[in-house]
């Protein structure tokens, strides 16, 4: 057996993790395809304040998604449609337009991490999850209101 650092995540390894694997493993496949590196003393050592620093940048990004997340969720988000005779929109408010809507008041958040069960048909308020990022959710507030 051999002690190897992973540089990329393989099955249940993620990069960092600190594993013993059989020689001819290491050997014939994980080294010539530099999924891996030997676990040397120095090596472990380099990787430990390398995790420390890259745990430190995580948890400052994580800081700023929350914060834009706060912002995001102290704002009234209002959009305009056409409305027919029934009440219903001609077109629905897609994930989409959302964040065509967050882009104009300076938000950067892509569509897909706009969560929505299914497409807004009607004017009315709603509540949306949006994914800010980090593993950092906020709700924002839409109005959906008939175009004048």
């Amino acid at each position: 057996m051999v002690k190897v650092i992973f540089l990329q995540n393989m099955g249940d390894n993620k990069i960092g993790d600190i594993v013993n694997v059989a020689d001819g493993y290491a050997r014939n496949y994980l080294l010539p395809k530099k999924i891996v590196e030997l676990a040397t003393d120095d090596k472990v050592k380099e990787l430990e304040s390398k995790m420390t620093k890259l745990k430190k940048e995580e948890e400052a990004k994580v800081e700023a998604a929350k914060k834009i997340a706060t912002k995001l969720e102290k704002e009234k988000f209002e959009l305009e449609e056409e409305v027919n005779d029934e009440g219903h929109l001609y077109g629905a408010v897609t994930p989409k337009e959302i964040a065509e809507l967050l882009e104009t008041k300076g938000y950067d958040i892509d569509g897909s991490n706009i969560v929505m069960e299914e497409s807004i048909k009607e004017p009315g308020n709603y509540e949306i999850t949006t994914r800010v990022g980090h593993g950092v959710e906020a709700t924002i507030k839409i109005s959906v209101k008939r175009k004048s």
